[in-house]
């Protein structure tokens, strides 16, 4: 992956997900992301301190993406938890 310098993308997290962030700044169902560099969606998730194992799929700017998609500067990231019922 090039270095593209510091970018910013936006992540919706939902409020499932949003309690399992590891860092406290981040515990909100929709945050901006600073990366220092792209990383890829699931580096972004482990980044995030959220156990791959939550995450039902991945959307980036409306499309349905696999982990390994990189990060670009502005992206709209939405994290989709696993629905479960009964």
């Amino acid at each position: 992956m090039s270095n593209t310098g510091p970018f910013t993308v936006s992540v919706d997290l939902g409020i499932a997900l949003s309690r399992l962030v590891a860092d406290e700044n981040y515990k909100k169902p929709k945050i901006a992301l600073r990366l220092d560099q792209p990383l890829t969606l699931g580096q972004l998730i482990k980044q995030l301190g959220i156990p791959e194992k939550y995450i039902g799929f991945v959307t980036v700017n409306g499309e349905k993406r696999g982990l390994d998609t990189v990060t670009r500067p502005g992206d709209n990231i939405i994290l989709f938890p696993y629905i479960t019922g009964g």
